[in-house]
């Protein structure tokens, strides 16, 4: 088997430097030698370096993109691929590619670190070994998806949410049990296999993603229509909104519905997000959410507001009216 292995940037490969940790351009090179020493590894991997390495806190849409389409330019030369990431963002990444590559012929496995490589104890070799392990089982099962592998967890792109900062396991599968634990062997999820059997023809749908098109607002105590109106400016085309519970927010102010309302009427697509780690929105359920739904907000269901806002971007940058993503958003 042959897996190509892209270090976007990212904990994993970073060293120390006056201001700090930065990744480090020779960190392609140190993990081949690393891996040239586990005789037993006999998949061909082929590490590269981005000529531009990215720190995942400043990651963007556009990085996306050309992370997407460095897997489609070499979709026939590989079997697997594996993308190493930051952590701060790397859910978000996990989620575009799981919508840009729609549904993956080939695993496709985000990973990291939450210590570089470089240092003693750091999990950044067993997370890459992981990474290679699920590929060669998702490969022989004939099994496939965008996936993130972190502490011996296997998450569907869509479901990963990054719950804790310094914890080994700093993922969790949100609303959905993990695909696949690595212990001694692998234990998969034969129910989620079995979901998975029948899957239309896959896509890459790789669109210019123009930054800043969607947004987040922040339902919180006191929260007043001044506090959204900067967020949804002209040129923002969707947003998420974490709203409270099972998809709530003041139902008593006027004013911040109005602001809902507006945005919605010309043509901002509003998903409704559940705050909670857990669980899924409602729409109705309280009189507090109906009120958004009359004011045009669509509900996210139990989406994890990373792939919310990573699903938006994704299909305003391919073109879509809002009707037309309000409608798959409701599918």
């Amino acid at each position: 088997m042959k897996i190509y292995i892209a270090y976007t940037g990212g904990t994993i490969g970073m060293v120390p430097s006056d201001n700090g940790l930065v990744p480090d351009a020779a960190f392609a090179k140190q993990l081949a030698d690393q891996l040239g020493q586990y005789k037993e590894l006999e998949h061909e991997c082929v590490i590269e370096s981005y000529e531009t390495l990215i720190d995942s806190s400043n990651a963007a849409p556009k990085d996306w993109a050309m992370i997407g389409r460095d897997i489609e330019n070499k979709w026939q030369d590989f079997d697997a691929f594996i993308v190493l990431h930051g952590t701060d963002t790397m859910a978000y990444t996990a989620a575009a590619l799981n919508y840009m590559i729609a549904p993956s012929k080939k695993p496709i496995i985000v990973t990291g670190a939450q210590v570089p490589l470089y240092k003693a104890r750091s999990d950044a070799m067993n997370n890459v070994l992981g990474a290679v392990s699920a590929c060669e089982h998702l490969v022989a099962k004939k099994r496939q998806g965008v996936f993130l592998f972190f502490a011996d967890r296997l998450i569907e792109g869509d479901r990963a949410h990054k719950s804790h900062t310094s914890d080994w396991r700093a993922f969790r599968s949100v609303n959905s049990p993990a695909y696949g634990e690595l212990g001694i062997d692998w234990e998969w999820r034969d129910s989620h296999f079995s979901q998975l059997l029948i899957k239309p023809p896959m896509k890459f749908r790789i669109p210019d993603m123009e930054e800043g098109t969607v947004t987040m607002l922040p339902v919180f105590p006191g929260v007043q229509a001044e506090h959204w109106q900067g967020l949804l400016n002209e040129k923002v085309k969707g947003a998420v909104l974490l709203s409270y519970g099972a998809g709530n927010a003041p139902d008593k102010n006027a004013a911040l519905l109005g602001v809902l309302k507006a945005a919605s009427e010309r043509g901002v697509v509003i998903v409704n997000v559940s705050q909670c780690g857990a669980g899924s929105v409602v729409a109705g359920a309280y009189a507090a959410g109906s009120a958004l739904t009359n004011a045009g907000v669509v509900s996210g269901k139990d989406s994890t507001y990373e792939a919310a806002f990573a699903r938006l971007h994704v299909l305003i940058g391919l073109g879509m009216d809002s009707r037309e993503i309000k409608d798959i958003f409701n599918r």
